[in-house]
């Protein structure tokens, strides 16, 4: 498969060929908390991106040393997922630079998470693309302004590509690391009556070394963060991005 195919990734890790203790009792949790919190009917909507946002204007086209050039170039779920209405806002770019590796970014925007929990998450998408994970674990890095988010770093690898990753989820005002987090995430705001919304922002690069991608990844967060508007940094970082911007 090329750099180019549209793979499709869902929202669960990889199943386990067996359940463990842990695993069922972490599923009656979520289950229980999914039950109490429809029952309370939430229909407040927790929207973090205004209706007229435009993620194309928000982001800069120019960050650091990068430059925005193409939309191709990335992994994405499969084009009738795209046009089922999976996210209401997407943006994906190819940014390159005169002496550096490219940079590749995905936004993506759900205005409205259920239980179904429409963020996915590239673990799945990798692999279902030909690619073997050869690292993945929780990166905290510096958003700015003293705000501190958990992503994850993974590097994957291809007969003809290693690519490497940071990206986060946010759903609500929480920054769930894990599948059931994201469920849990999802029944508290309905318990208190909302439905939020939920972004993953997906950051990339091909470099020689994992060292080395992570010294671009982490330079190209610091020049996008101190670029954003508050509208933009309260979609990618909820309420505590504007607070502590």
């Amino acid at each position: 498969m090329t750099d180019n195919a549209m793979t499709h990734e869902t929202m669960s890790d990889a199943p386990s060929p067996l359940i463990s203790r842990r695993a069922m009792i972490v599923g009656g949790v979520c289950a229980a908390a999914s039950v109490i919190a429809n029952s309370r009917r939430p229909d407040e909507p927790l929207r973090m991106a205004p209706a007229n946002a435009d993620l194309k204007k928000l982001i800069p086209t120019k960050i650091g040393d990068w430059t925005f050039e193409s939309v191709g170039g990335l992994v994405l779920p499969p084009e009738d997922q795209l046009k089922a209405g999976v996210y209401s806002k997407l943006l994906t770019r190819y940014y390159g630079a005169p002496n550096s590796e490219p940079i590749m970014l995905l936004i993506a925007y759900s205005g409205q998470q259920d239980g179904m929990l429409q963020v996915h998450r590239p673990e799945v998408c990798y692999p279902a693309a030909g690619y073997q994970l050869d690292e993945n674990y929780i990166k905290p890095i510096d958003m700015g302004g003293g705000l501190t988010v958990p992503t994850h770093f993974i590097a994957a690898r291809s007969n003809t590509r290693h690519e490497q990753m940071i990206y986060w989820t946010r759903i609500g005002n929480a920054f769930p690391e894990r599948w059931y987090q994201q469920h849990l995430a999802v029944a508290e705001e309905n318990l208190k009556g909302r439905v939020p919304d939920g972004v993953l922002v997906r950051i990339s690069t091909a470099a020689p070394t994992d060292e080395r991608a992570m010294m671009l990844l982490e330079k190209f967060v610091n020049e996008l963060q101190t670029q954003l508007s508050p509208v933009a940094r309260r979609i990618l970082f909820g309420d505590a991005g504007v607070k502590k911007a």
